[in-house]
């Protein structure tokens, strides 16, 4: 069994899909999993669904609810996962069966691989954590309490992008990296340190004017939609490439060369189209 948080939320049990209800459900379901393993109050629930104006019956639905999901897993095979407790309900789940604790788990010993000197291996076990994506976090369910925590699994993903490019820009491969950054820093313009990697790619490529570019671009969104000027990393990075400096981060502006060459594609500039099996190594448990 594996519940997919990390793209529209999805529960299958043996391979087989379990229906999880409609919006209400879902948004139930979303918050239980975002919590998985700490019980979760009701009045919680009730607000995530009603928000500030809940019926006088919220309580009594969010247990019909409750109700209901627990029938659809034990009917597929997956009994007590939804735990009652004196504040509310917990969703019980054993290590390996939440995709975004899968993540977590793989992105860990991506930093500990380069903690010991193996870039290329943690370049691997990195791309095999991003792609876990099926698209944006918990997609479609247009709930404040649900998507503030999307955005928490989403900023982890850009984390674990941003370091996989570190590792690979510092294996030389930064002519490979242009076209995904480029992509990147479309959607997330006002990311500072995507704009730098962007920049120090085509820089290290000899694309100097488009390296140049970019930071004239990204200073001029920046103080028309925010009134900032660009942070120090973008403000050194700027004047390193107008000295002509070498490589930047590299004073005789040599670059390293890969250790081997990777044996699949790590881009993930876009979410993967396929999910992971559930044979996937264990995740986390709080």
């Amino acid at each position: 069994m594996i519940f997919h948080v990390l793209g529209p939320l999805h529960v299958a049990v043996k391979g087989t899909s379990v229906p999880v209800g409609g919006r209400r459900s879902q948004i139930i379901l979303a918050i239980l999993a975002l919590e998985a393993n700490w019980a979760v109050p009701l009045d919680r629930l009730v607000d995530a669904v009603w928000g500030s104006s809940p019926p006088a019956s919220a309580r009594t639905q969010i247990r019909i609810c409750v109700s209901a999901l627990r029938r659809a897993f034990t009917e597929a095979g997956a009994p007590g996962l939804i735990e009652t407790h004196p504040s509310g309900y917990r969703l019980r789940l054993a290590p390996g069966e939440l995709d975004s604790d899968v993540f977590d788990t793989e992105v860990a010993r991506a930093r500990t691989l380069a903690a010991e000197g193996l870039a290329a291996e943690a370049v691997t076990e990195l791309g095999r954590a991003l792609g876990l994506w099926a698209g944006p976090a918990l997609a479609g369910l247009d709930c404040p309490a649900v998507e503030s925590g999307a955005r928490r699994l989403e900023e982890g993903r850009l984390r674990a992008i941003e370091e996989r490019v570190r590792l690979e820009l510092g294996l030389g491969r930064h002519e490979d990296l242009v076209g995904e950054l480029a992509e990147l820093v479309r959607e997330h313009p006002f990311r500072e340190h995507l704009h730098a990697q962007l920049m120090l790619a085509l820089y290290r490529s000899g694309r100097t004017a488009e390296a140049l570019a970019v930071y004239r671009k990204v200073r001029s969104d920046l103080a028309e939609e925010l009134g900032v000027d660009p942070g120090t990393e973008l403000r050194a990075l700027e004047q390193t490439i107008l000295r002509g400096a070498g490589s930047p981060d590299r004073p005789d502006g040599r670059h390293p060369t890969p250790r081997r060459p990777l044996t699949g594609s790590t881009r993930t500039s876009r979410y993967p189209s396929s999910r992971s099996p559930e044979s996937r190594s264990a995740g986390r448990v709080r």
